[in-house]
């Protein structure tokens, strides 16, 4: 007999890992070599074997699908000919083992697809695929758990060879762990109905989720058997007769008897994991249970959580907040990018007034009233006629540089005539300050009232740099009152 030591699972994948064989799960072109490795297989012959050209010029297809992933430059990713990137990520492959060359001859060149590879895509393949509807198998794995633990001598080392032991309680091991998945599958199925939930966008879809998509769930039907079918009460009786086997020294020795025999253990080693094996089933049979109760918490929760989502969204939200909401993104949605200025003449969406600013949430409250501070009535003495000629020059002063509207729209009428009209910089030539000072009030206004009639003039800005702001070197700047600016585009509007 061999004698085996306890070794760790990061002791055993020390060669796999060492050789590199996740390494290419980690990388950015993880899903070109997880699609590569399944097209190589699939294409396998039974000896799981593919010629050397059909692998190339598989691996050439999945690239072709995958144009936009950028390739390291280990991996061809600074190779133009699209066969030179096929060959570099065929070498990658067998680098980390996925693939092992075969030559036959000369003539005849294979790639074999490794055991670890097969053990991979399936694993992969279990952990994309949802499939909610596997949970209906759950009822019976427990039924055929609870009647093969149940049935008479179902662990009798009176009864069982040692190789019929053995191959027994490694059945219902796996049998218990699939039911153990299945049961932390409803949990995660739980949680995305409360996620939903906390999304949901009115009372209604809140009520239809819990009140039908909830319940007509797949999750139900684990939680429907375990409390309707009466399999606790079994499923404790069948954890009792595991139990009675772990106290039961002849059933752990037939056990190990069949594991040494099976694994080629020392006896002493052997009967220690006969041990290690009935404790993980005795185990696995106690956490259903416990997994169960845990789901009837998730349960609980998320009809609290219905119930706090419905008041909210009709008692303290009402429906006006959400057709106001409702209206406001369907125009935001028709028209995306464009002013409340553009919309004058849209159906529908004359404004009454020039400047609109709607407001929402927490903004939408009534403000708190603020005291004005009194106002000081006592009167001083007149000024004398110095005082107010400087006081009257410095009020012009400040008038001849004030920045407003008026002075602005005066300025597009000066050189806009028409709607439609448009101007350069470039074209533009302002010589004196106060013509500057007009220029300045246009960027900093987009509207305001004609000097000659009540209405509104309105004007937009194109700036050059829209266009080179990545590269601020190639902005073109004119002159304008000794003053070099960026060049921009002015248009009238209305």
């Amino acid at each position: 007999m061999i004698k085996h030591e306890t070794i760790s699972l990061g002791t055993k994948l020390l060669p796999i890992l060492g050789s590199g064989f996740f390494r290419p799960l980690t990388r950015p072109t993880a899903p070109i070599y997880i699609d590569c490795a399944e097209r190589l297989a699939e294409a396998a012959d039974e000896g799981g074997q593919v010629a050397h050209a059909e692998a190339r010029l598989l691996i050439r297809e999945v690239l072709t699908n995958h144009p936009d992933v950028q390739l390291d430059d280990d991996e061809g990713g600074q190779l133009r000919d699209l066969n030179q990137r096929a060959a570099q990520f065929f070498n990658k492959l067998i680098e980390a083992h996925w693939l092992e060359p075969r030559r036959l001859s000369l003539d005849e060149h294979f790639v074999l697809i490794t055991p670890q590879l097969r053990r991979l895509l399936r694993l992969l393949r279990e952990l994309a695929e949802d499939r909610p509807a596997e949970l209906k198998d759950f009822a019976a794995t427990l039924r055929s758990l609870c009647r093969d633990l149940l049935r008479e001598g179902a662990l009798d080392p009176n009864r069982l060879g040692p190789e019929e032991m053995r191959q027994t309680v490694k059945d219902l091991l796996e049998r218990a762990g699939r039911a153990d998945d299945q049961m932390h599958a409803v949990e995660g199925l739980i949680l995305q109905q409360e996620a939903a939930q906390r999304a949901s966008g009115s009372a209604q879809e809140t009520l239809q989720r819990f009140l039908v998509e909830f319940h007509a769930g797949e999750h139900m039907v684990c939680y429907d058997a375990l409390q309707e079918a009466g399999l606790l009460p079994r499923l404790n009786q069948a954890r009792s007769v595991v139990q009675e086997a772990l106290y039961d020294p002849f059933t752990k020795q037939r056990l190990a008897e069949g594991l040494a025999k099976h694994l080629e253990l020392d006896s002493s080693v052997a009967y220690v994991e006969a041990e290690r094996w009935m404790v993980r089933l005795e185990r696995q049979l106690a956490s259903i249970p416990v997994k169960q109760r845990l789901i009837d918490g998730r349960m609980s929760d998320f009809a609290r959580l219905s119930d706090a989502r419905y008041r909210y969204q009709t008692e303290m939200r009402g429906r006006r907040p959400e057709q106001v909401k409702a209206y406001l993104d369907e125009a935001a949605r028709l028209h995306v990018g464009r002013s409340f200025g553009d919309l004058a003449s849209e159906p529908g969406m004359t404004l009454l007034s020039p400047t609109v600013e709607v407001f929402f949430g927490s903004d939408s409250l009534s403000r708190a009233r603020r005291q004005r501070a009194t106002v000081d009535l006592t009167l001083e003495a007149p000024p004398t006629g110095a005082d107010s000629e400087a006081a009257n020059d410095e009020i012009r002063r400040r008038n001849l540089n004030v920045l407003n509207p008026q002075r602005a729209a005066r300025f597009i009428e000066k050189h806009l005539a028409a709607k439609g009209a448009r101007i350069s910089t470039e074209e533009l030539h302002v010589l004196t300050e106060d013509d500057l000072l007009d220029l300045l009030a246009v960027l900093a206004f987009d509207r305001g009232p004609a000097g000659a009639s009540h209405r509104i003039i309105r004007w937009r800005i194109h700036s050059a740099r829209a266009d080179f702001g990545t590269e601020p070197e190639r902005i073109p700047h004119d002159a304008e009152a000794d003053r070099l600016v960026e060049r921009f585009v002015l248009e009238r509007i209305s």
